[in-house]
């Protein structure tokens, strides 16, 4: 990583937190509506602050609160980690 710049560095956060967006929304759309609301709970008490617009709120899981909750939170950050650590440290 030494011949690595400051740029390219950047440049790959960049890429693996857009990445991210698209896995996550992916994911979501895979699992569907009808299972999110089964395996997450929601926060149910929004205020100006913390309110999502249509993108925000599809992509928003909540809490898991069954196995299957936890095989997919567990799921989505590891590949997020695991990938976003390997691309800008090791690649």
């Amino acid at each position: 990583m030494t011949e690595v710049t400051n740029i390219e560095v950047a440049g790959r956060i960049l890429q693996v937190f857009f990445l991210s967006f698209v896995y996550i929304f992916g994911v979501a759309r895979a699992i569907g509506a009808e299972n999110k609301l089964k395996w997450f709970k929601h926060r149910t008490k929004q205020t100006f602050f913390n309110r999502k617009g249509f993108l925000g709120e599809y992509i928003n899981f909540g809490y898991p609160r069954t196995w299957q909750g936890v095989v997919v939170f567990v799921a989505i950050y590891g590949v997020i980690f695991s990938v976003g650590y390997l691309y800008i440290f090791a690649y």
